[in-house]
């Protein structure tokens, strides 16, 4: 056993220096399936004889025969999710580690509530809708430009700082709906009026198309412009950022304006689209979902829009499959996008290292073999010449 470990493993870690993409894709479609094969298997052993129809309620997260308009539901979850990592991206990409994307949308959603609930006078009033959409985006930009400041003058640590800001943000909602309805049951009322219009009587259709349009400049931002290329610069190395005559400063904060200003708009169309209505949690960790599909993503708009689609088909379905089951669909819900994350991102070290035989402890072995009793030894063949 001593000379076991003395030897060390039989294998080691070797760092890849390429891959094909064939061989890069087939790993990341193989923890895919992974993971919705033991998520059906979860679902079995909480509600025994449930396997098969795991699969089928699954796909009715995105299309339901019965219902076809859902389709959009799953466009819109998806989409919202899309447009998170979009925003995180740019300060990412500059290594501004911006995990104050929930604060954000929570601000974006407080101002729209607010202006609705107040200025709308029971009518949809295409102005109020404006306003909310002008106020929800300034107050994100605020939001993200706080900790940029700060970050960029004095060098404060913006993960820490940023997170701070979603706790303050969650807090002010709190304070604002006490404060706003202090005789009832602090709950905000319902807004059936100053949302978003149903296009062709398609709910979503509006956010959707709202939320292609940004993505698409958002793409056009990072591939094609000098902004986005001096986002890279000044990720790759500040000083060379400063050497080639690029304000670091002014770039941080810049950036950290889009980013608020898109996280502000994921707020807005949170109340204004969707829920029309204002809780401490309606951003329900859309900002943090967000920072995980950027990264899976490598911050490339590809393959963000497709880790933004498969993050909504896991929680939809995982959703519909528990309402068949007679699950918790909320507990079951996380669980389901939590197995696949962690799949997924374990399948980031398949891509990044590959395990190699150790050709070391081979000739160790070699060496370690016992020695023929029958054979004589060198002090033996020493006395045999001096004779």
């Amino acid at each position: 056993m001593k000379n076991l470990f003395s030897r060390g493993l039989p294998f080691h870690i070797v760092k890849r220096l390429d891959m094909p993409k064939w061989q890069y894709w087939l790993i990341k479609v193989g923890g895919f399936i992974a993971a919705f094969i033991l998520s059906a298997i979860l679902c079995n052993i909480l509600s025994p004889g449930s396997f098969g129809i795991f699969f089928e309620r699954m796909a009715y997260g995105v299309y339901n025969p019965k219902d076809p308009k859902e389709i959009f539901d799953f466009l819109e979850t998806a989409g919202l999710l899309i447009l998170v990592a979009f925003a995180l991206a740019p300060s990412f990409k500059m290594k501004f580690w911006n995990i104050g994307a929930e604060g954000q949308i929570s601000i974006g959603c407080l101002i729209t509530a607010g202006i609705t609930h107040f200025m709308a006078n029971g009518k949809n009033d295409p102005a109020v809708i404006i306003v909310c959409l002008i106020a929800a985006i300034l107050g994100g930009i605020i939001w993200a430009v706080i900790p940029a400041i700060f970050k960029a003058f004095f060098n404060t640590n913006e993960t820490l700082f940023t997170l701070m800001m979603n706790y303050v943000a969650i807090a002010l909602i709190s304070v604002c709906i006490a404060f706003w309805f202090p005789n009832g049951s602090q709950t905000f009322p319902y807004l059936d009026n100053g949302g978003l219009p149903a296009i062709f009587t398609i709910k979503y259709l509006f956010s959707i198309i709202i939320i292609v349009v940004v993505v698409t400049l958002m793409i056009i931002y990072l591939k094609k412009t000098k902004h986005g290329y001096e986002l890279s610069v000044v990720g790759a190395s500040v000083n060379t950022a400063r050497y080639v005559g690029i304000n670091v400063k002014k770039v941080i904060i810049r950036t950290l304006i889009l980013s608020g200003a898109i996280s502000g708009l994921v707020g807005f169309l949170l109340v204004a689209g969707h829920h029309h209505s204002l809780t401490a949690t309606l951003a329900d960790g859309r900002g943090f979902t967000g920072v995980l599909i950027a990264w899976l993503g490598q911050f490339q708009p590809g393959q963000m829009i497709l880790y933004g689609f498969l993050v909504a088909f896991f929680q939809r379905g995982s959703t519909k499959a528990a309402s068949y089951a007679a699950i918790s669909k909320t507990e079951f819900s996380a669980i389901v996008t939590g197995m696949f994350f962690l799949i997924v991102i374990a399948t980031e070290f398949f891509v990044n290292y590959r395990i190699v035989k150790n050709q070391k402890n081979v000739i160790e072995e070699d060496n370690l073999t016992p020695p023929d009793n029958n054979q004589p030894n060198n002090a033996e063949l020493s006395k045999e010449g001096s004779k």
